[in-house]
């Protein structure tokens, strides 16, 4: 007998023996095992732009936009809580069983035991976890609802990671609508793909000192390592995380705290003071 997937979001018909449809069952399989790139370019997108308050295509805003985007920060929070709430779930379901495990394996007790393990909170820990129960979170009463507030949550994190245009730099936000300017390499200038100024043309910037304000608004914001690079590596010269954990070991950098994660945080601007002396002085 053929009955419809339950899952809120599909539309399939199904053969009544499973317990959603198959497609929704591979993409489950398939976002969870891409969410821990997927939270990469969440932290890329999280260390660009967003508006503070209201504006309007094709006029200009009196206040200028910050180089964070709050859509995909929200974004990253749901979709770590969203995971971690349903691996809870899970471990609630199962009965716990004590001793080791072989880790690597596929054998039935390892796994079982395994299911009923908590795992880190990290999201880069959970997404794989639930990955490798997928089947028994799709059998668990709930399943359905899981599959689905799971898809949507990746599918918008998704949406929030602005991936910009394949061969062209990032030069900010524009004034007058938000969206990202984006330039070839070394050009001078840019415009706007929506706005126009008082003569009716593309509203236009200067690529540099777009750029050097971005700079200089990220300076008192605290970001982890990773998104710190990536930034930097765009707005002034190439730098690894690594460099940066260095910087700490030999007391020339002081963490400003932890995020939700428990990864250390920096002051961006404190990394750019040490990228701007000399090499051997800094490294």
């Amino acid at each position: 007998m053929a009955i419809a997937c339950p899952v809120a979001i599909c539309d399939r018909i199904m053969p009544g023996s499973l317990k959603i449809c198959g497609a929704c069952s591979s993409e489950l399989r398939r976002e969870l095992a891409a969410v821990p790139g997927l939270f990469e370019d969440l932290d890329l997108a999280i260390s660009r732009q967003t508006r503070l308050t209201g504006g309007s295509v094709g006029g200009r805003s009196t206040e200028k936009p910050l180089p964070w985007n709050e859509r995909a920060s929200d974004a990253a929070e749901h979709l770590s809580v969203l995971l971690l709430g349903w691996a809870r779930v899970l471990v609630a379901s199962v009965q716990v069983l004590q001793g080791p495990t072989c880790g690597t394996c596929t054998h039935p007790s390892c796994l079982y035991a395994e299911l009923g393990r908590e795992p880190h909170h990290h999201p880069a820990h959970v997404a794989p976890w639930l990955h490798r129960h997928a089947g028994a979170l799709i059998a668990h009463p709930a399943g359905p609802d899981a599959v689905e507030e799971i898809l949507t949550a990746v599918r918008n994190a998704r949406r929030a990671t602005d991936t910009p245009p394949r061969d062209l730099v990032y030069a900010g936000p524009c004034d007058g609508c938000d969206g990202g300017l984006y330039a070839k390499p070394g050009a001078a200038t840019t415009t706007c793909r929506w706005c126009v100024d008082d003569e009716d043309k593309p509203l236009r910037y200067e690529v540099a000192a777009r750029r050097k304000w971005m700079l200089n608004s990220m300076n008192d914001l605290e970001l982890p390592a990773p998104v710190i690079a990536r930034a930097l590596t765009s707005l002034v010269r190439p730098i690894k995380p690594a460099l940066i954990h260095t910087w700490v070991s030999r007391k020339r950098l002081t963490p400003a705290g932890l995020d939700r994660h428990d990864r250390m945080l920096f002051r961006v601007g404190d990394v750019v003071d040490l990228m701007t002396v000399p090499t051997r002085q800094a490294g």
